[in-house]
C-alpha cells in the first residue's frame, strides 16, 4: 500500500485491516510531513495491525522558506516556549481527534513520535492531558511543558550526544521529570550522534512501538 495524502498531512494503511492501532508523526521546524515517512516504512512490517499517519505542522514556517512549524522560533526562551507549544497544542488535539474518529480509535490505541519540535509537541500532550498515549517516542527533543495530567503514558526518549540544536542535557531534564511525576521513561542517549534519528535510534523507537502496540500473545 502507499501513502495517501489528505488535507494535512499523509496516512498510510495497515497491512492487514482493519487498523488495531495507529502511529502519528510530528515532524521538526521547517519541514514537512513527508520527512518522517521512511519512519513508518522501516517500521510497517513489525506492526501489520497499524496505521500511520505524518501530519503537517499547524503554521506555514516563518523561516524564509516553504515548510510547516507546531510554533514559532522567534524571539524564544523558556518561557516563550512553554506558552507558544501550550498555545499551539489545541490545533494538534484537533487533528488527534479527527484522526481517531477517521480510524475508529482510542487515544489508549495511540501512539505519537516526535522529533524535536514534533517531540516537544507529543510530551506536552502526555504532559497535560489526561487522556495520554499508548506510548510516546521523542527524538532529540525537550519537555517544554509542567506535568499536570500524569496520563502514566510510557515514554521513550532517544538523544543524541553530540546534538548542537538541542543538546542532551534536555533528554536527562525530561527523563528526570517524568520519572518523578510517575511515567515509565526508557531514555537512550547515543554517541557521536547529531540532531538526526540514526538507524540505531530509528531501531529503538520501533521496539518501543512494537512493545505498546504490537499483538499480545
Amino acid at each position: 500500500m502507499a501513502w495517501e495524502q489528505f488535507e494535512y498531512g499523509w496516512r498510510l494503511v495497515p497491512a492487514s485491516e482493519p487498523a488495531t492501532s495507529l502511529v502519528v508523526l510530528l515532524h521538526g521546524v521547517g519541514s514537512n510531513a513527508r520527512d518522517l515517512t521512511p519512519l513508518a516504512d522501516m517500521w510497517r512490517g513489525t506492526l501489520p495491525a497499524t496505521a500511520f499517519v505524518s501530519l503537517d505542522g499547524t503554521e506555514p514556517f516563518d523561516g524564509g522558506f516553504d515548510g510547516r512549524q507546531w510554533f514559532s522560533l522567534r524571539d524564544i526562551d523558556a518561557t516563550r516556549r512553554a506558552q507558544r507549544v501550550a498555545v499551539a497544542y489545541p490545533a494538534l488535539l484537533a487533528r488527534l481527534d479527527a484522526e481517531l474518529a477517521h480510524w475508529r480509535l482510542t487515544y489508549a490505541q495511540l501512539a505519537l513520535v516526535g522529533f524535536s519540535q514534533g517531540s516537544m509537541m507529543a510530551l506536552h500532550h502526555v504532559a497535560s492531558n489526561p487522556d495520554g498515549a499508548a506510548a510516546v517516542v521523542a527524538y532529540s527533543g525537550r519537555l517544554a511543558s509542567a506535568i499536570t495530567a500524569h496520563s502514566r503514558t510510557p515514554v521513550t526518549l532517544i538523544h543524541g550526544t553530540a546534538d548542537e540544536m538541542i543538546p542532551v542535557r534536555e533528554l536527562e531534564q525530561a527523563a528526570d521529570a517524568l520519572t518523578a511525576a510517575g511515567y515509565a521513561v526508557d531514555a537512550y542517549a547515543l554517541p557521536d550522534i547529531g540532531h538526526t534519528i540514526s538507524a540505531e535510534g530509528a531501531a529503538l523507537g520501533r521496539d518501543a512501538l512494537v512493545q505498546a502496540l504490537g499483538v499480545k500473545d
